[in-house]
């Protein structure tokens, strides 16, 4: 009964917080107004921007200083400088043999990152067309458009006022455009500039990608999912100073936009900022994640936290893709201040609002914006800031040095658990398992390392079920003492030799298990996409079907698998719980068929991966307690007692057993250990034979002094 109890109390703790997060938290959160004009702090664009053409500006190696233009021309003349035509420029391809991990689009817009699309065919498009999947996109922030690597440097904003751009805004110039040596259809990179009017300040971008072509000694895959740079997307920021004075410049550089959020009806993980600060030694990462919803509330009430520790990485992570900023170059010197790690590059680092969405805050697109230290640029001096941008799975081989990223895997208290399910199952998938059968071959190893506990626990279990008329006839005599009830009860274990705390191990060590195997599925890009049997995800619920209508709580999708799970559980609880003897047992009965009808909408929208193995598990446990069951030797008697109403189990000892084999076998020497063991079975019988003896002759008297006084 203890045994029980503490079973329920686990169960229903971890169901209660599990569901309290999964289902509660979303419907208590009340609605925050709507963000005001303080998330796009940026004018709106004017139609004073002119689209077409030349833009002046010093190319590499040019000795010769652009022309000025003196602030006294008119507009239309300044104006004419700034005529530069708007185009795409591509980098990399989609063809993961030319070498390229990447494809990405560079506008001359804001000279900012379009899109980025990953060729590798192991991560496409969730739409059922296997189209590469494209992990950055612009995004919507008002009537604005905001892109990746968008780039604002004050002092030339304010000399582009006048013909009513700036420098997000404007058409930067192609300066250089640099091929593939092997395939001149391939662009690798491009530098752009933009010259402020009156030619005093001039920037250049230049953004790029690199080739890692397999090598022979690596397949494809090992070499895919191990190699860090090919997922980088290089870029340097310039600064010049062609004044005459020593001028003071600054750049606020927006990070990552447009991640796409995949499966957002079922997943728990949505967009969230990740900063990764240097510590004291430059070695050690401390790790800092901010929400949506956390960003919303720093934006209406005016007080975006900025951080101005030196960071090793800052950007957005969803559930299986990162794109994550990173200060890249020799350039790039961070020190210890006053007991902080300081960055040459950057001032300070700040979350940003880019798309509140309303009733649905924690899916909101956020991002980070580096605020860039004052730099003082000596006439004709110039300043170069190196930065590298991960795009790329969330992979622990990618995310490691010199990214140092590992801690957004989000693995959680049990991330040791979590790697070595995910190490056995890439093992089992590696071996030529689909994953699907790799996530059974799975459940088997760990309910097979489990299988001594789990057969400890089902005799005790037995073993309890055979106590329970006993224990019903301890409770009428005790109805009004629950402690002698108590001590009755384990008088009654002890002496049956039955400890009501030893099943519960098996549960305790199984919580780990279980955790770290959900955040190990939750975590595992290569599940991603991955088809077994009708389930074309096991990364996703199985969506048998769809309906015609919206299901309150489980959505417009019919999925099989949690169903059957919650079946198996139904099975297991009528199969193996003793059928209730009294009022609490039927209650807690009552309670676990609630329990199963709430496992139900909990199991609705986990991976299908997480279902396949509960099934699994089911399945195992459901044959183990049966083949245990059927190699039972226990043998439960009823002994001749005066009160009918009382049951003896007749447990049987190794005494018995032992005696039972010597008329089989020969008689074999006993040792030292043996000797010892019979000697206190001995002493347990006789103790248990005095007990029952007093206790018959204490009911023989009172049966005595019951007839006098009728009498």
């Amino acid at each position: 009964m203890e045994s029980k109890r503490l079973l329920l109390f686990v169960t229903l703790s971890a169901t209660v917080l599990f569901a309290w997060q999964l289902f509660v938290m979303p419907i208590l959160a009340p609605p925050q107004k709507p963000v005001d004009q303080k998330v796009a702090q940026d004018a709106d664009p004017q139609d004073l921007r002119l689209e077409d053409a030349p833009l002046v500006a010093r190319k590499p190696g040019e000795t010769k200083k652009p022309e000025k233009v003196k602030p006294d021309q008119p507009v239309a003349k300044q104006a004419a400088l700034l005529k530069n035509p708007r185009q795409n420029v591509v980098l990399g391809s989609l063809d993961p043999e030319t070498g390229y991990f990447l494809q990405v689009s560079i506008t001359t817009e804001g000279a900012s990152l379009v899109d980025a699309f990953l060729n590798d065919p192991l991560y496409r498009e969730l739409t059922g067309k296997k189209l590469p999947l494209k992990v950055l996109d612009k995004s919507r922030a008002g009537k604005k458009i905001k892109r990746s690597l968008e780039l604002d440097v004050d002092k030339l904003n304010a000399k582009l006022a006048s013909l009513g751009t700036n420098c997000r805004e404007a058409d930067w110039k192609i300066l250089k455009q640099v091929k593939d040596p092997d395939d001149p259809n391939i662009i690798q990179s491009v530098r752009l500039g933009l010259m402020a009017p009156d030619g005093t300040i001039e920037v250049q971008k230049e953004f790029g990608l690199k080739k890692y072509l397999v090598p022979e000694s690596k397949n494809f895959r090992e070499f895919r999912d191990t190699h860090q740079a090919g997922y980088l997307v290089h870029f340097k920021i310039q600064l010049i100073n062609h004044s005459d004075a020593v001028q003071k410049l600054d750049y606020r550089l927006l990070g990552p936009v447009g991640i796409p959020l995949e499966n957002a009806d079922n997943t728990r993980k949505f967009r969230d900022v990740r900063i990764g600060f240097l510590e004291d030694d430059s070695l050690g990462i401390r790790t800092e994640t901010l929400y949506a919803p956390d960003i919303i509330e720093q934006v209406e009430e005016g007080k975006v936290e900025k951080f101005s520790a030196a960071f090793q990485f800052a950007g957005i992570d969803i559930q299986y893709f990162a794109a994550l900023l990173t200060p890249d170059g020799k350039n790039y010197k961070p020190e210890l201040i006053n007991g902080q790690m300081t960055s040459n590059y950057s001032s300070s680092i700040e979350p940003v609002l880019i798309n509140r969405a309303l009733n649905k805050e924690a899916q909101s697109r956020v991002t980070v914006q580096i605020n860039s230290n004052e730099i003082d640029l000596a006439s004709g001096a110039e300043e170069t800031h190196s930065y590298a941008m991960y795009t790329g799975p969330k992979r622990e081989s990618l995310l490691g040095p010199p990214l140092k990223a590992t801690e957004i895997m989000d693995l959680g208290i049990f991330g040791p658990v979590a790697k070595l399910m995910l190490w056995l199952l890439n093992t089992l998938h590696g071996v030529g398992l689909s994953y699907g059968f790799a996530i059974i071959g799975l459940t088997i190893m760990v309910r097979g390392s489990l299988y001594p506990l789990s057969r400890k626990q089902a005799v005790g279990a037995q073993k309890m079920k055979e106590l329970q008329p006993q224990i019903v006839e301890l409770k009428k005599k005790y109805a009004d003492d629950r402690e002698k009830l108590g001590k009755a009860q384990m008088e009654l274990f002890s002496k049956n030799n039955y400890n009501p705390l030893a099943g519960c191990l098996p549960i305790f060590l199984q919580l780990p298990i279980f955790f770290g195997l959900y955040t190990a599925l939750n975590n595992a890009v290569q599940l991603r996409g991955t088809p077994f049997l009708w389930i074309d995800n096991l990364a996703a619920p199985d969506a048998l079907f769809q309906f015609p209508f919206n299901v309150p709580f489980l959505g417009n999708y019919f999925n099989l698998l949690p169903l059957v799970t919650v079946g198996l559980f139904v099975i297991q609880q009528k199969l193996f719980m003793p059928p209730p003897t009294d009022k609490d047992q039927e209650l807690q009965h009552k309670i676990m068929n609630y329990m199963m009808i709430f496992m139900g909408f909990m199991f609705y929208h986990v991976p299908a991966g997480l279902c396949v193995y509960f099934i699994a598990s089911s399945l195992w446990g459901i044959c183990e307690r049966k083949l245990l069951d059927f190699q039972s030797k226990r043998k439960p008697a009823a002994s001749e007692t005066q009160d009918s109403n009382t049951i003896e189990i007749k447990a049987e000892s190794k005494k018995d057993r032992k005696k039972e084999d010597s008329n089989n076998d020969q008689p074999q020497k006993k040792g030292w250990f043996a000797r010892l063991q019979e000697i206190a079975d001995q002493a347990q019988e006789q103790a248990a034979l005095k007990e029952k003896g007093q206790q018959q002759n204490s009911r023989n008297k009172g049966t005595g002094k019951k007839s006098k006084k009728r009498r």
